[in-house]
């Protein structure tokens, strides 16, 4: 019987801990984050003319950042339990050209794919869709 109960008690406690870890609250949000990896596929900082990130700001629910040539900004539409998070209809971006416009491209035509965010590895976030893709995968650089 101690057997049982103690093998009951531990399922339990992992699997609280894994759920804790599959939610993030928007405070761990705020900040600028590196784009990483748009879709699964890596972005190489270097290859930009400015490196592609997001910022946000939770308290003014903004979005600002760069998409790898141009600056972006808008709202941002994000929750806390539940991990919801998407960016608003109105974003605005700058329209220069860049000698490499690919992650433009890539960032730009993705973002409204995004519905939520869920903690990484690593000091990562996750931003994914509504089937729990990853569409984003951030790195930490600044804020809170």
């Amino acid at each position: 019987m101690k057997k049982t109960t103690f093998t009951v008690m531990l399922a339990a406690a992992l699997a609280s801990c894994s759920t804790v870890q599959k939610t993030a609250s928007l405070d761990t949000l705020d900040g600028e984050w590196r784009i990483v990896s748009v879709n699964g596929e890596q972005l190489d900082a270097d290859d930009y003319e400015t490196a592609p990130f997001f910022g946000f700001n939770v308290a003014e629910r903004r979005v600002y950042g760069c998409s790898g040539c141009n600056r972006l900004s808008g709202e941002l539409d994000a929750g806390g339990r539940d991990g919801r998070l998407v960016f608003g209809d109105k974003i605005a971006s700058t329209r220069m050209m860049c000698r490499n416009m690919a992650a433009e491209r890539k960032v730009l035509g993705a973002m409204p794919s995004v519905t939520s965010f869920r903690p990484g590895k690593k000091n990562t976030m996750l931003l994914t869709d509504k089937s729990g893709k990853t569409v984003f995968e951030l790195q930490k650089t600044s804020g809170k």
